[in-house]
């Protein structure tokens, strides 16, 4: 149902002053709903035109009032469909207070994301990760650029934020900013997140730009394949500390561990079952969820080099995270491969190229990476070419013979047949009838 909505200004003759002016009053009707407020203008009753609800002088005076006016009937339009977007409703008393100023310290988006990074920054170590913090920093240092960028403005209420503004948002980090399809879905993650936040807060009533989700250009491959995989297995590189990032990369791509819980992982973290197999039970740093992993001969190999190197409860001894990366760069260089290395390809591979190419199934491939949805898992998990060709040749072993379709010659035979059975029967209807 449409709303009644209707501005009027008028003077109250009631109120004479002693220049002879009387004040100038407006008048909001909404859905019946009548309220009047003060403009803070007066006008000599002869120069006011209640028709038209303005001033008929030609003085500098009278355009100054009418264009004053104007302004608020105007500002009051724009606070109705301000209210109608955000809250899904409106009220006379919420316009007037609006325009004159009364509950209109609107809380913005950059204040509110500020706050949000600072619960953050306090709950380290509880329930957030100190590389949450930092990721959060930055997209309030993304955010507030784009705003300078595109707007010109410090900050933006969040009334302001629509589904064009999300699209602007994503444009300016596919194109100016040129980042992957990934960081441009964090970053999106985030704004969103706060928006949600100011929801929760009831700051606005409603989240414009819920169903709006960010695309980008068609990511790399993530994953390392098995040809690739064993040039890597097979070629040790001569430079100590580049080798011993490789095993650790190894390692990672045999566990699906990422770069952190290798950085932690801990002897305690190994168990033995009864079967006198080794399991990794780790939460993973991430999420806190469970990983239950179990320990191939290859990454029990490169354990055992590491075992007793060094005086710790941790396995690896490990470089720092920048040490670990430019050594990655080598190997790259060193195996000539298209797709860089990072712990996340290793992570990626342990998905795609050990265990779904080689039949695990995608339940217990989540139990191993430490998801709590397979929806997240199947982010990670791609399923190869080759493992489409190794499953449709095992789906011919299955069928085999259990279905078949005529040839063309068996198809003639059995026409024939037909048609002789049918005129054997036509004959001896015709002797039966004579």
């Amino acid at each position: 149902m449409r709303s009644t909505f209707n501005i009027l200004f008028y003077i109250n003759k009631q109120k004479v002053k002693k220049n002879g002016k009387c004040p100038i009053m407006g008048r909001i009707t909404l859905d019946g709903k009548v309220v009047q407020y003060s403009t803070k203008e007066e006008i000599e009753p002869k120069f006011w035109n209640a028709k038209e609800g303005c001033c008929t002088g030609k003085g500098n005076d009278s355009k100054r009032i009418n264009n004053c006016l104007d302004e608020l009937k105007w500002e009051a339009e724009q606070h109705y469909q301000k209210d109608v977007e955000r809250n899904g409703y409106v009220t006379a008393d919420g316009i007037k207070n609006a325009i004159q100023g009364v509950g209109t310290n609107e809380v913005t988006l950059l204040k509110e994301f500020a706050l949000m990074k600072e619960e953050i920054k306090n709950s380290i170590g509880i329930t957030h990760a100190q590389k949450t913090y930092y990721r959060y920093g930055n997209a309030y240092n993304v955010i507030r650029d784009f705003l300078q960028y595109k707007y010109g403005l410090e900050d933006v209420e969040f009334s302001r934020i629509n589904k064009q503004f999300m699209e602007d948002y994503h444009f300016y980090l596919l194109t100016v900013r040129n980042f992957a399809t990934y960081s441009i879905q964090n970053y999106v993650r985030f704004l969103k997140h706060t928006i949600e936040r100011a929801v929760n807060k009831e700051i606005i009533y409603r989240n414009p730009v819920r169903h709006f989700y960010a695309d980008g250009r068609k990511p790399s491959r993530r994953w390392i394949s098995r040809e690739d995989l064993h040039t890597i297995l097979s070629t040790p590189h001569l430079v100590k500390n580049v080798n011993k990032v490789r095993n650790l990369f190894i390692f990672a791509t045999f566990t699906g561990l990422a770069y952190i819980d290798v950085y932690n992982l801990k002897w305690t973290d190994i168990k033995t079952d009864k079967g006198g197999h080794k399991w990794i039970f780790k939460d993973r740093t991430k999420t806190t969820a469970e990983c239950c992993i179990p320990l191939l001969d290859i990454p029990l190999s490169i354990i055992e080099n590491f075992k007793g190197k060094k005086n710790t409860d941790k396995v690896f001894d490990f470089f720092c995270y920048r040490t670990v990366n430019s050594h990655l760069m080598t190997l790259q260089k060193f195996y000539k491969l298209k797709s860089p290395l990072t712990f996340h390809t290793a992570r990626h591979s342990w998905a795609s190229t050990i265990c779904l190419s080689n039949g695990v199934p995608i339940e217990t491939l989540s139990r191993t990476m430490g998801h709590r949805s397979i929806k997240t898992t199947q982010i990670y998990a791609e399923v190869t070419n080759m493992k489409m060709d190794e499953d449709m040749k095992l789906l011919e072993t299955r069928i085999g013979d259990k279905y078949q379709f005529p040839s063309v010659e068996n198809k003639r035979n059995d026409l024939l047949e037909f048609e002789k059975s049918n005129t054997e029967i036509v004959q001896l209807k015709q002797k039966e009838a004579i």
